[in-house]
This record gives structure tokens, sequence and C-alpha cells, in this order.
């Protein structure tokens, strides 16, 4: 099974076209949008699943997407799943290699129309490096993507796209990610079961009418590694070992004031479900989380932030204390203590296989609607 699987990757892989357009919108045009704090802006590099960008073009009749090459000694085997749709198409599906740099979207398209092109990272393998430079060789991990531009017919241009008017970061793990949204088949696959795009982080932006940055790292919790060899999120007096404030090592996911240089209008967290799983010291996730809600005011000081339980009702108590003892000291009226509770952990509370989850903890694509709708009325 498993080889077929990866043959039908490889194939995949092929039909992604290298063609030859006209000339090259580049990545650093202003009417590029990329969905802040997800991408180092320096080489338009990310690692995030559910991170994306979007742009209106006109005056082509093709668009291609165009990556820099990851300097990596990854073998050239599927790594990461694309999902984009031009000119409100259907989404497609493409698997990437470290080979592939031009992946042809569209063609035929109208020049004397606007076309909005979106590109999503639906999903990567978890266990590759997410967060140190790919052996040294260059500054973006192995598991990433680096956009160059589009493609485009010569003359072609960019028109500014709409956007929500709200911003929203979230911090989350493998639920955040898209872990077993779409199932959990056997054998296991990320490329397979995972859609960062169907979570209920998408459903919640919706409500809030927000674009969203997502940083959700599976295996990932306030004191433990996610996967990937990603940090966790918040090592007290050690911010080399720290994640929520980089995009990887060595991309600052804040300006040289330490603030973000995008501001969000909302902030949630909701990590804790992997200490609970490790068993990590309450003490300690209590003052992890501390310290995060402590320096992400700083680095956001007019954000709505949302100190979340996880849905399973992990981990409830360090979370409060951590919660309790900031307000005591100071009393933020924009920080907020958000628990869904009983009716947030239906299905989702490590009770076994359910109807809403796979593996009785990752909520399925359709309970992640549910999730955010809550997260949404209750925000």
């Amino acid at each position: 099974m498993r080889v077929m699987m990866a043959l039908v990757f490889s194939i995949l892989a092929l039909l992604v076209s290298v063609v030859s357009c006209g000339s090259v919108l580049p990545s650093h045009d202003p009417n590029f949008f990329f969905s802040p704090l997800n991408w180092d802006m320096k080489s338009y590099t990310s690692s995030n699943p559910g991170a994306y960008f979007k742009v209106n073009v006109t005056g082509t009749s093709q668009v291609s997407l165009v990556l820099s090459p990851l300097a990596s000694d990854q073998p050239a085997t599927p790594y990461m799943t694309l999902r984009y749709s031009v000119c409100n198409a259907p989404y497609v599906d493409v698997t990437l290699t470290v080979m592939n740099t031009t992946i042809m979207m569209a063609t035929g398209l109208n020049p004397s129309s606007y076309c909005q092109v979106i590109v999503y990272i639906k999903n990567s393998l978890q266990q590759l490096n997410r967060w140190y430079s790919s052996n040294g060789k260059s500054s973006a991990p192995t598991c990433s993507v680096s956009v160059a531009g589009l493609g485009v017919d010569d003359g072609a241009k960019t028109v500014p796209v709409t956007l929500s008017p709200k911003r929203m970061l979230v911090y989350w793990d493998s639920i955040g990610e898209g872990v077993y949204d779409l199932g959990h088949l056997i054998p296991y696959t990320d490329l397979v079961d995972n859609d960062s795009t169907q979570t209920w982080i998408f459903a919640l932006a919706a409500g809030l009418q927000a674009e969203v940055s997502v940083v959700a790292y599976g295996r990932q919790g306030y004191t433990i590694v996610g996967n990937g060899q990603v940090p966790p999120l918040y090592t007290p007096n050690n911010d080399t070992f720290s994640a929520w404030n980089k995009n990887f090592e060595g991309s600052s996911r804040l300006d040289s004031n330490g603030l973000f240089p995008s501001p969000p209008d909302y902030i949630f967290c909701g990590h804790g479900t992997n200490d609970w799983g490790k068993n990590a010291s309450h003490a300690a996730v209590a003052e992890a989380a501390l310290g995060w809600l402590t320096a992400v005011r700083k680095a956001a000081p007019k954000a709505h932030i949302f100190l979340t339980v996880p849905f399973g009702g992990f981990y409830v108590d360090p979370i409060n204390q951590a919660y309790t003892k900031y307000q005591s000291v100071s009393d933020d009226s924009l920080v907020y203590w958000l628990d869904l509770g009983a009716a947030g952990a239906v299905g989702v509370n490590a009770q076994g296989r359910s109807m809403y989850a796979a593996d009785g903890v990752h909520p399925l694509a359709a309970r992640d609607g549910q999730l955010g709708a809550m997260l949404a009325v209750n925000a």
C-alpha cells in the first residue's frame, strides 16, 4: 500500500509542469498578500501548513507558480502539498518535491479580466525538518516552500485583493495543523489524512471576518518540542528554544522594536494537549503559559488575546493558573479566558474513536466547523 501511494505521489509530481512564461510577477510586488506572521518576508518562505498568499492578476492568459529552489539533501520525493485556486475555479492540490520550481496553475484565461490567485500550504510531512536551516546550506528548513512569484504573459500586472477587515493569529498544535481531519487511514500519511485548510481555524476566521495566520505544529506544546524539530512554544529564560516569535531558526516574527510588524486584532492560543500527553509538570506548563502571555502582550499591545483551553479539556488547571497570575498583576481587559467546556470536548477528549474524531482527539473536518463556530460565538 505504501509503495502504491509513493508511486501515485511520484506520478503527480511528474505532472507538475515546468513552463516558460513571458515574465514573472515577483513576490515582493506590494499587491501580493502573504498571510501575516507566517512567512519570512525576505525570502517569502514558510513551513506552516495553513499559510497562504493571494493576489489578483490581469493581462495574462496563463498563470504559473514560480518557486525558489531549496538547498536541501532531501530526496526527490513528495514532502508537501499545495492547494491553489485561480479565477475562483475549484481547488487543485499538487504535491511538491525539492525538484519543483514551476507549477502551471491555469491556462486559457481572459487577459482582459481580473483573476484572483490563492495558494495554501495544505499539509507537509511532519517529521521532516521544519525549523533549522537545511544542512547549513540555506536559511530555509527542508520542509518549507519559498515563493518567487507568478509566471504570466508579458505586460501582465497585479491588482490589490479584497481583504477581510481584521487580522488573527493562532498558536496551536496538530489540531490546528489539520492532522487526521480527513480521516485516519491505515497506513497513515500526512499528505493524505491532513488538511490545514479545513480546520476550525478558518471557520473561526470567517466568523470574525479576519485574515488568519496559522502557527500550528503537530506535537508541540507550551513545554513540548513539536514535530519537525520545532521548539516548544515558550521556554522561560531561553529565547533560542522558544518558537512563538520565530518563523523558523534565524527568521523572526518580530520587528526591530520587538513588535509584530502586522499587528493582529485577535490572538488565540490553545496549547496544552501535548503537555498533557507527555505528562509535563503542571508548574512548568503554568510558567511557560504565563511567560508566553506576558511576551505576546508586549509584541501586540492592542490585540484581544484569548487564552484557550484545549478542546479536549486537557490541563485546564495549570493554564488557568497562568491566566489568574497574569491578571492579578496586569488586570488586562483585553486578555480573556476561553473554555468551550463539555460542549467543546464531545468526541475529542481522548475517550476513543468517535463520530467526531477518527482517533478520539483530532476533530474531523465536520467537527472542526462546529468548533470554529462555537469559538466565534464565545470569543
